[in-house]
C-alpha cells in the first residue's frame, strides 16, 4: 500500500507541476517506415547530404503548415 501511495503522490506532483497524462495510438508499419525514413534522413542530412536536407526541410514546411501538431494528431 506504502509503494501505491508513493506513486500515486509522484503521479500527483507531476501533474501539479503542468505533466500531462496521454495515450498515443498504435503505431501501424506505415507510420513506422515513415519515421525510419526520416531519421534516415537526418543522419544523412548530418554527413552533409543536401538531398536530405531539402526533403527535411519539405516535411518540416508541411508539418508548419498542418493545424495540429504531430503529437496532438497521435493523440487518443
Amino acid at each position: 500500500m506504502t509503494r501505491s501511495k508513493n506513486i500515486d503522490d509522484a503521479v500527483q506532483a507531476f501533474l501539479d507541476n503542468g505533466g500531462e497524462v496521454t495515450l498515443l495510438k498504435y503505431a501501424d508499419q506505415k507510420m513506422q517506415n515513415k519515421s525510419r525514413r526520416i531519421d534516415f534522413h537526418k543522419d544523412k542530412a548530418l554527413n552533409g547530404s543536401e538531398k536530405s536536407k531539402d526533403f527535411l526541410e519539405r516535411e518540416h514546411t508541411r508539418e508548419q503548415g498542418m493545424i495540429f501538431s504531430r503529437t496532438e494528431r497521435l493523440k487518443q
